[in-house]
């Protein structure tokens, strides 16, 4: 009996040490820095005042994009672009720090690397964030079509946005009624509206025709113009509005 017990006792702890280790450790605290170097800043909040945002996010021009964070106590924080000094902000006593930035007006990718610097160590290493400042709207930007047989599936066309879009009200975004396909170079086929539907990626829109009537064929131009309502409240990822019709022309090929 008692060696029975002790085959068990050894199970339960070999079963009890696999699975922890399976589980595995919680992750530990960030590594300290050498003991002749800054504490990294963290940053905890970065907002444009409409929204916080995470790193690479889309934001407009014009806008505030206001970034707090955590460091030593009263220690410089640097803030370098393109490998440059771009400004500076300090830590209170409780090592809170604020340092905000006015979007202008050119659009691409600005990154930025904060560092704490306590007069007595070495500057910190950078922590990296990263805007991407668009001010352009969302417009029909590419689109294919492929040729049909007569009665086989129902054609479609295929256009894309310039990047993602967000819609307040898809089922208005879906009406035929604020769409239109026409033939610019027609060769005998025929495509007449009926269906349209917005991909999951949020950029891509199929537009489907009657299978019964219509046909695609090798060659043929077509022009396929949007025109936005307001109330379907079209924007991008940066909330630029989409106010104005796009159109695209799209041939037909294999």
């Amino acid at each position: 009996m008692k060696r029975l017990l002790l085959v068990i006792c050894v199970f339960s702890l070999a079963s009890l040490v696999f699975l922890t280790g399976c589980a595995g450790t919680p992750p530990g605290p960030s590594p300290s820095p050498p003991p002749n170097q800054t504490q990294s800043p963290q940053l905890i909040t970065i907002s444009d005042g409409t929204r916080n945002l995470e790193s690479g996010d889309r934001v407009r021009p014009g806008l505030t994009v206001t970034f707090t964070g955590q460091g030593p106590a009263n220690v410089t924080i640097r803030v370098y672009q393109e490998g440059e000094v771009f400004d500076t902000t300090a830590t209170d006593g409780a090592g809170r720090f604020t340092w905000a930035w006015v979007i202008g007006a050119t659009e691409g990718t600005f990154d930025f690397q904060f560092t704490a610097k306590d007069p007595a160590l070495e500057e910190s290493d950078p922590v990296v964030f990263s805007v991407i400042v668009d001010g352009t709207p969302p417009y029909l930007l590419s689109g294919s079509a492929k040729p049909d047989s007569p009665l086989g599936e129902a054609p479609t066309i295929t256009v894309s946005f310039n990047e993602p879009i967000e819609v307040s009200d898809i089922n208005l975004f879906t009406v035929p009624g604020y769409w239109a396909v026409s033939m610019v170079l027609p060769l005998g086929g025929n495509f007449t509206l009926t269906q349209i539907g917005l991909g999951g990626d949020n950029q891509t829109v199929t537009l489907t025709g009657d299978w019964t009537a219509d046909q695609l064929i090798t060659g043929e131009i077509l022009q396929v113009v949007f025109v936005p309502h307001p109330a379907m409240g079209i924007t991008d990822q940066a909330g630029n509005p989409m106010a104005l019709p796009t159109t695209i022309q799209v041939t037909v090929a294999p």
